[in-house]
């Protein structure tokens, strides 16, 4: 997988001339980042010292903190330690300890070639098992050939990984990089995704505990990413892109010399800078974590869950793309109308999530087990009476595990949303008022009822829109009722979404209040007015042959 000599050793001059055609629309910039790591010069030769390029893509200046969820053992702060020397040496490696112009641009296409996403994720893995310096941080992953992977990992190594793969997120997208400024991360709490790992591996439960020592086939591993958070495959090529990319544009000088940043483990669960879409100020994070707004936006096969992922990983807070809070039901009141005076109008994607508490019996009784749903909406609400929406909507089981459903293509009854307006014509059977997904009338996949109060899950046999999967713990084949906690709606359109929305609402606040209006000079006189006419004319009829005598 990796390169054991300099391509100038091995390599001729067409097939240099080849690379440099097939990455020309990226030539200018790794031209300029060669240049800038250059440490000597000899005529049109430069050389970079291996040791410069593993300080180049080092994970310095994060500096984690607080404590790993989920797992008691984790070996994170190696993990972060030792992906400098890692990716270096799997992709610029060199027996002279010199990187030369054609060994960099080599390096560069096998990191970053486009190909399947069950390759990327492998070469990831790979990365620490050729690759490794001074720990064996996978002993039970082992490479046969260039990229192929057997064997297994354990949970906790797993979870390490994930974490890795969010902080690799994280530093791909802050703006610049200053060795003499540390930046302090927070973890997410990924106990969702792991969980839903072990039950699709051990065929358990969602619920079923467990304490990270659990082995995992490499194969199962690279299932479970590519249905659940395909996303993910691309981080490791985004982190090498992004470094090269910001040394061109910077021209920072990067001394073979340098310390990596103090590292430590940490962990947090909290989403920071999400607004209110009245107030604009920055609201608590409620159901919105950073692991769930990092889940969902890698779950989506496409670039609708982009501004989720920027969103949980840009430390910094330079982005635009952060969530909108349009609606909380603890903050703004529950019920299908306060609901819509906030939703109404938004036409862009949105992110429905609900936690709920499962009931039994007449009395609804609850039980214990919490969970959270959610769902995407590609287009945002309407209100009709029938189903509407399209393949880019999503169902999700959040906690305690995560699992996205997405569209099957079969049918296409995607959402329902109805609230009856004032004044709207008597019906004799009127459509039932809340939000479902999925399923049919009546038999919704989710449905929240119009208070707001509860919260029911049907079987995945019912529905034919969304793919099979529970999306609560121990569902069986009855439907699952519970008792509503709480209920959010974000917005993911970013600022234009939220400018189209307050247009929107203030055109129909001015039309309300027209409506409302009544100008009583239009109707002058009530002695003078045709009205009044005709109300003589019917209470004394002969009154209008009198005058004409």
């Amino acid at each position: 997988m990796g390169n054991s000599t300099s391509t100038s050793e091995g390599g001729g001059g067409e097939e240099h001339s080849q690379l440099e055609r097939k990455l020309q629309s990226d030539l200018t910039f790794l031209k300029r980042a060669f240049s800038t790591l250059s440490a000597s010069k000899d005529g049109n030769q430069q050389i970079i010292p291996i040791s410069t390029l593993e300080r180049v893509f080092n994970l310095a200046p994060l500096n984690v903190i607080d404590q790993v969820p989920s797992v008691d053992q984790s070996d994170l702060p190696l993990f972060i330690s030792e992906i400098g020397s890692a990716v270096t040496r799997t992709f610029f490696n060199s027996e002279s300890g010199q990187v030369d112009w054609p060994l960099f641009l080599s390096g560069f296409d096998l990191c970053c070639r486009q190909g399947l996403g069950a390759a990327k994720l492998k070469m990831l893995f790979a990365v620490f098992v050729k690759g490794k310096r001074e720990h064996d941080l996978l002993p039970g992953l082992k490479v046969e050939g260039d990229q192929d992977l057997t064997g297994f990992v354990t949970m906790s190594q797993l979870q390490d990984i994930l974490l890795l793969c969010w902080l690799l997120m994280c530093h791909t997208r802050l703006e610049n990089v200053k060795d003499d400024k540390d930046l302090h991360v927070a973890l997410p709490n990924l106990h969702p995704l792991l969980a839903s790992c072990h039950a699709a591996a051990s065929g358990a439960s969602a619920d079923t505990a467990w304490k990270g020592k659990e082995e995992i086939s490499m194969d199962k591993v690279t299932s479970w990413v590519l249905s659940i958070i395909p996303g993910i495959t691309d981080c490791l090529a985004q982190y090498v892109k992004a470094h090269l990319q910001r040394l061109a544009l910077e021209e920072k000088i990067i001394k073979s010399d340098d310390k990596p940043a103090p590292q430590g483990t940490g962990a947090a669960d909290k989403m920071e800078q999400v607004l209110d879409s009245e107030t604009a100020e920055v609201v608590a994070p409620g159901l919105l974590t950073l692991g769930t707004a990092w889940a969902v936006g890698l779950s989506q096969r496409d670039s609708s869950g982009s501004g989720l992922v920027t969103a949980a990983c840009d430390l910094w807070s330079s982005s635009n793309s952060y969530p909108t809070l349009l609606y909380r039901a603890s903050s703004h009141g529950r019920g299908i109308n306060r609901f819509w005076t906030r939703v109404e109008g938004y036409k862009a994607p949105l992110l429905l999530l609900i936690s709920g508490t499962s009931t039994e019996g007449d009395n609804n009784k609850p039980t214990g087990e919490n969970w959270v749903v959610g769902a995407l909406i590609s287009g945002g609400f309407d209100n009709k009476e029938v189903f509407y929406g399209n393949s880019g909507c999503c169902l999700f089981a959040i906690s305690p595990h995560f699992v996205p459903l997405r569209s099957t293509g079969r049918e296409t009854n995607y959402v329902y949303s109805h609230k009856r307006t004032p004044g709207s014509v008597y019906r004799s059977n009127p459509k039932p008022e809340g939000v479902g997904f999925g399923g049919s009338q009546g038999k919704e996949r989710l449905w929240l009822d119009d208070e707001f109060v509860n919260v029911t899950v049907q079987h995945h046999a019912l529905d034919k829109s969304y793919h099979s999967g529970s999306l609560v713990p121990g569902q069986g084949y009855g439907p699952v009722k519970g008792r509503v906690g709480e209920v959010e709606v974000w917005g993911l359109g970013g600022a234009s979404a939220d400018e189209e929305q307050a247009k929107f609402q203030h055109r129909e606040n001015l039309f309300s209040e027209q409506r409302r209006k009544v100008d009583l000079k239009n109707f002058g006189n009530w002695k003078d007015s045709p009205e009044a006419m005709m109300m003589d004319m019917v209470s004394n009829p002969s009154k209008a042959a009198r005058e004409e005598r």
